[in-house]
């Protein structure tokens, strides 16, 4: 079953990963993860004392669990299917990585603004070959990087992300404290997207 998720990642395809240990450290002195869940196939993080404060949620009555299920086969499930709300990092091993929600997602152009139909085989191209980020517009003939095509939030590029299961699209969004943080870090701005995978 696929998993909301609210994604943050450096805007910056180029900005260096951050080791993993590092990245958790930072985030539990901010107080935004506890600590680490092992469970059979990776490590989650249990939202932590400060998560309230550092994401905002927008609307009236969100419902979010933020209670790790107590027995282990509940937490493996819930993980996977975004039952309650938890943290997990991904990327940080140096390679840039594509992230997109399969149903949502289309590729504008940042000249003309179209849409281009072709954006799909320009990834695959790129995923198959790192080395080839040369894109160009079908409608308009821009050319650039694979990296410089707009998804409106629902894909992006980077090398970290901080994967927050279980929101819904657009029901919460990072607070500045938190992006400050991730930018004294990085030395990057981040992003947010909102993906089902």
């Amino acid at each position: 079953m696929a998993t909301h998720k609210l994604l943050l990642h450096p805007a910056d395809p180029q900005c260096p990963a951050v080791a993993t240990d590092v990245l958790v450290k930072n985030l539990q002195s901010i107080g935004l993860i506890g600590e680490p869940v092992r469970l059979k196939t990776e490590t989650i993080y249990p939202t932590g004392e400060q998560f309230l404060q550092l994401i905002t949620f927008l609307g009236c009555s969100p419902m979010i669990e933020l209670e790790l299920p107590a027995d282990a086969e509940s937490r493996e499930a819930g993980s996977r299917d975004g039952r309650f709300c938890h943290v997990s990092l991904s990327g940080s091993g140096g390679e840039l990585q594509f992230r997109a929600d399969a149903h949502k997602t289309e590729a504008r152009c940042p000249s003309c603004r179209k849409p281009d139909p072709q954006w799909r085989e320009w990834i695959n191209a790129w995923q198959a070959d790192r080395q080839q980020l040369h894109w160009a517009c079908t409608v308009c003939d821009y050319t650039g990087q694979i990296t410089d095509l707009n998804f409106r939030k629902h894909a992006g590029f980077g090398r970290n992300f901080i994967e927050i299961r279980g929101i819904y699209p657009s029901e919460a969004i990072p607070g500045e404290a938190l992006l400050a943080s991730l930018q004294a870090l990085t030395g990057c701005n981040w992003n947010t997207l909102y993906i089902k995978e």
